[in-house]
């Protein structure tokens, strides 16, 4: 840790102490994020499936997906150079936090190519749909994680909405309807709580 470093924690420090609250954390904005890009995702995907978007063939579905991924990139991109320059990157609830959402996008990054090889070898299109539930199970399991090391145990209401929102769409992983549940999850479980951890980031050091 450089000097100036250590002297930005302090001043954090200090001006949290003076607030008379705990560290915010800094995931609001990541969150707001990947809750409305999943939103629009699978709405698009239920619309292509419905008929109400053309399929093209099944060339929709590719495109979707691909556009999803350059966003998703480009979305990262941003957010990491925004999250760069604010203060309290090094309190403990921020660095759990951090190390405990890393986890959970590489568990799932993990299902997502298991799940499109199968697809690919066994032929089965419904092989993909083994992704969203896992998913919202491991953002709940990060969002416990995250309350607890953090304390703030707000999150943990959220965490459970996860968790609800991955059984019913592994109970139903195969109806076109789950992807509208999985639209409406992602703006409940992972948008909400973003806005309000944005409205709760740190203020300006000065």
């Amino acid at each position: 840790m450089t000097r100036e470093e250590l002297l930005q924690d302090l001043a954090y420090a200090r001006t949290l102490a003076e607030e008379g609250r705990h560290a915010p954390l800094l995931g609001g904005a990541y969150l707001v994020f990947w809750g409305v890009l999943n939103a629009l995702a699978f709405t698009a995907q239920w619309g292509v499936l419905e008929g109400m978007l053309p399929a093209a063939g099944g060339a929709s579905f590719a495109l979707l997906w691909i556009a999803y991924g350059v966003l998703a990139g480009l979305g990262m991109t941003v957010l990491r150079m925004r999250t760069r320059t604010k203060p309290g990157l090094n309190a403990i609830g921020v660095r759990a936090e951090r190390a405990l959402w890393t986890g959970a996008a590489t568990a799932i990054l993990a299902i997502v190519v298991g799940s499109i090889v199968r697809m690919m070898i066994t032929g089965d299109p419904t092989a993909p749909n083994a992704i969203f539930g896992a998913a919202f199970a491991l953002y709940g399991a990060a969002m416990f994680g995250t309350a607890s090391l953090s304390e703030q145990t707000w999150l943990r209401a959220f965490g459970w909405l996860s968790i609800s929102v991955a059984g019913t769409l592994c109970l139903f992983a195969n109806e076109n309807w789950a992807y509208i549940v999985a639209a409406i999850g992602s703006l409940l479980a992972l948008t909400w709580p973003g806005i309000i951890l944005l409205k709760r980031e740190p203020s300006e050091i000065v």
